[in-house]
């Protein structure tokens, strides 16, 4: 997941465009899951931050505020990962 795809897909005329936040919010979570897997920046933590690494942290977490500020009162799940992934995280750590 890319932030290409994401905007292709906020736009009404794809056919794959959201129909729901929840579909958006689902998307957005699997960039950053993805981004943080691929490049280790959250789960070897003595690993030195690069700027790419505190800017993918920064825009997450900016992401996260701006959808409680929105939705406050609403509940999205968490990103839900594979046993695969799971398994890849823990022989990592």
């Amino acid at each position: 997941m890319d932030l290409s795809t994401i905007r292709k897909k906020l736009q009404k005329k794809d056919k794959s465009h959201y129909s729901a936040p929840e579909e958006l919010v689902t998307d957005v979570r699997l960039m950053f899951w993805n981004c943080a897997k691929f490049n280790y920046w959250l789960f070897i933590p003595l690993q030195p931050d690069s700027e790419v690494a505190e800017a993918g942290r920064c825009l997450d977490e900016f992401f996260e505020d701006k959808l409680k500020e929105i939705y406050p009162d609403r509940h999205f799940p968490s990103m839900q990962q594979d046993d695969s992934d799971s398994e890849d995280v823990e022989s990592q750590n």
